[in-house]
């Protein structure tokens, strides 16, 4: 393992569905440990460590790994030093700021940059031996750097800039591949037909094993709207529960009535919805549009619909492979002290995506914004968040070019933005950085900065690989459920 198969594996989007093995995920953040808001203002959780010359120790890890992720919206000029192993020098020496600034090799485009006010790198660095990282500076303010703590027989190779001929075919590879996502692949069933009111309509039915490898849907302006009353059923195997049974329009991530998300892998173009996400199935696979009834004597139309759903056969390998399933969650106003969940269940797997609308309740503000995300992985506490925007991988919503508007991104992005209404929502996907659990995981996100304060409506959509749904108490859509506000 060495930083160019690590981005021929991120480059690989066919391999999102395979498990990661006896591999544990861990971040290290300024988050303030004691609850309160503190994440990274005063830089007094921005360090592990103080050494004797004033310097930061701002990570560190013993044994094999990998750091998948470092983010900040706080860059500053100073050198970051990493030492691999037992070195007494920096094996690495880089500024912060050309982490993210696309001049510095191997920190390039599509895997770093900066947008939204967040600054990100996704360029694996691995280590053999422990990895330490000191910031030569004298305030280091907010940051995330995550990693995975690989099997003790991995065989691993350092991060190393004399790789450089290695790293860079590796890089054009990835590009290229990412270019080709969305290209006709695979067979494909072709529907061309009208959606009538109260009823349902078969897009793809398949009765032996493969995988999915692309859908569209045309005319993706007909789910616009704030009653969202346009289901996407999918199912696998002739499973009792469905493994995505949600609005169309949340799953493809529509925001407040409107198409918004243009990801590397989801979101809507040119009046078509897409989605590229690999889902494996061992013997059958049903794709259904539920059109419900509206309860108030409205007029519904018939909606043209032109699909396509893309297919292989190659079969699952149900040792290596988990089947893509959703955890849709409308929460209305959550309870105050209490923060909201994107997933929660038990089994193994691994996480892949997150999609959220936030409406604030009172109007002027998005302070719920502040809140943090917390996972919790096989019983222990893997990732503590410093802020929304941040898990979204932007920073400083509310201020001018900043997360102050509707951007996408291949891997994140914002999918609106008003202070005035009080709205906003974001989007991630987890790729190179994709968070595996063996048994069990919890994973929230606050409302408001401090003990989940703040009165606010949430929409979202948990997306995450394992053998078979790890949370089967989702609520079926309904008119109550999806008319309820968000306007």
């Amino acid at each position: 393992m060495n930083t160019s198969s690590q981005l021929q594996k991120i480059a690989s989007i066919q391999d999102l569905p395979r498990y990661i093995d006896d591999t544990k995920l861990l971040q290290v953040s300024s988050y303030d440990t004691t609850g309160g808001n503190n994440d990274g203002f005063s830089g007094k959780y921005s360090f592990i460590r103080k050494n004797p010359d004033s310097s930061l120790v701002i990570f560190e890890a013993k044994g094999k790994g990998i750091i998948n992720r470092i983010w900040t919206p706080t860059p500053t000029e100073d050198t970051l030093d990493f030492y691999f192993g037992k070195s007494q020098e920096p094996n690495l020496s880089i500024k912060f700021s050309d982490l993210f600034s696309g001049k510095v090799f191997p920190f390039e485009a599509q895997l770093s940059g900066n947008e939204l006010g967040g600054y990100y790198c996704y360029v694996p660095i691995p280590f053999k031996d422990g990895c330490k990282i000191v910031f030569r500076g004298k305030k280091l303010e907010f940051y995330q750097i995550q990693h995975l703590v690989l099997p003790k027989k991995t065989k691993v190779e350092n991060f190393d800039l004399n790789s450089r001929d290695a790293m860079q075919n590796a890089l054009k590879d990835l590009r290229e591949k990412w270019d080709e996502v969305g290209r006709d692949f695979g067979k494909k069933v072709h529907t061309d037909q009208l959606l009538q009111p109260g009823k349902s309509l078969t897009i793809a039915e398949l009765k032996q094993g493969g995988r999915i490898t692309g859908i569209h849907i045309e005319n993706a302006e007909s789910f616009e709207g704030l009653h969202k009353q346009i289901d996407l059923k999918i199912t696998w195997d002739n499973e009792q529960y469905p493994a995505v049974y949600i609005p169309i329009a949340d799953f493809f991530g529509y925001a407040f009535g409107k198409t918004s998300m243009q990801s590397l892998l989801l979101g809507v173009k040119e009046n078509r919805a897409y989605s590229y996400l690999p889902m494996p199935f061992d013997a059958s696979a049903k794709i259904e549009l539920i059109y419900r009834k509206g309860d108030f004597g409205e007029s519904q139309k018939n909606i043209p619909i032109t699909a396509d759903v893309f297919y292989t056969t190659a079969k699952r390998n149900p040792r290596e492979e988990g089947k893509l399933y959703t955890f849709w969650n409308m929460n209305s106003n959550p309870i105050l002290g209490e923060p909201h969940v994107f997933l929660k269940g038990k089994g193994k797997g691994h996480y892949v995506a997150t999609l959220l609308q936030a409406q604030g309740r009172n109007p002027g503000m998005t302070l719920f914004f502040e809140g943090d995300d917390v996972t919790t992985i096989d019983g222990e506490m893997r990732v503590h968040g410093t802020g929304s925007e941040g898990y979204f991988t932007g920073g400083r919503y509310a201020l001018l070019n900043r997360w102050d508007k509707k951007i996408s991104l291949p891997l994140h992005g914002s999918l609106a933005y008003s202070l005035p209404y009080a709205r906003t929502g974001g989007y991630r996907l987890f790729i190179g950085d994709k968070m595996p659990f063996n048994q069990s995981i919890e994973h929230t996100i606050e409302h408001g900065p401090e003990d989940n304060c703040m009165p606010v409506d949430y929409i979202s959509v948990a997306f995450y690989y394992a053998d078979k749904p790890i949370n089967t108490e989702q609520a079926v859509p309904t008119n109550k459920l999806t008319n309820y506000a968000m306007e």
